[in-house]
């Protein structure tokens, strides 16, 4: 004899027989949230590939630092529209100033994470090649693009998904629901 316990009606996802809603909407949520990540991931992947291919083009003209700020720059920008638009589903201009004020903030983190790996890699490695200052500075942008996603996720949230039981909040600007 199989023994279920009745889930409350609009669960989904239920892992089975005894799954209840409190479970099935806290997985539901974690895997909108990775499934985001995911997003946010490639999203930043692509812009990451701008910044290092511009990083190159800058660099035949000017020196580490300054090529380095310019590309973060200029990438930050198109990145923090790029997850606005893909990763967090806002379209329209409500809150780009406010977004593209906190992707520039979030500038200021990133240029003292990437300033550091430069200098540190310039501190340890005599003469380093272009190779090896783009590679640490991607490595350098992946880590802190955890924290801008982290920083955006909840910035970007719709106004009606805050104060929410959360489903819609991890879901939302991704076209998934729970």
């Amino acid at each position: 004899m199989l023994l279920t316990r009745p889930v409350a009606s609009g669960a989904t996802g239920c892992a089975g027989p005894y799954a209840s809603p409190v479970t099935t909407s806290r997985a539901a949520r974690w895997r909108a949230i990775f499934r985001q990540l995911v997003v946010f991931a490639c999203v930043g992947g692509a812009f990451n590939v701008f910044y290092g291919l511009l990083y190159v083009v800058l660099r035949t003209e000017l020196s580490a630092q300054p090529a380095n700020a310019i590309a973060l720059v200029v990438s930050t920008i198109a990145g923090t529209w790029g997850h606005r638009r893909i990763t967090f589903g806002v379209r329209g201009p409500e809150r780009t100033v406010t977004h593209q004020a906190l992707g520039l903030a979030l500038l200021g983190f990133s240029l003292a994470v990437t300033a550091g790996s430069l200098w540190l890699l310039e501190a340890t490695v005599d003469a380093p090649s272009r190779t090896q200052e783009v590679a640490v500075l991607v490595a350098a942008n992946l880590g802190t693009g955890l924290v801008r996603f982290a920083v955006f996720r909840v910035a970007m949230r719709r106004p009606r998904d805050r104060g929410s039981d959360g489903a819609s909040e991890a879901t939302a600007g991704i076209g998934l629901t729970t």
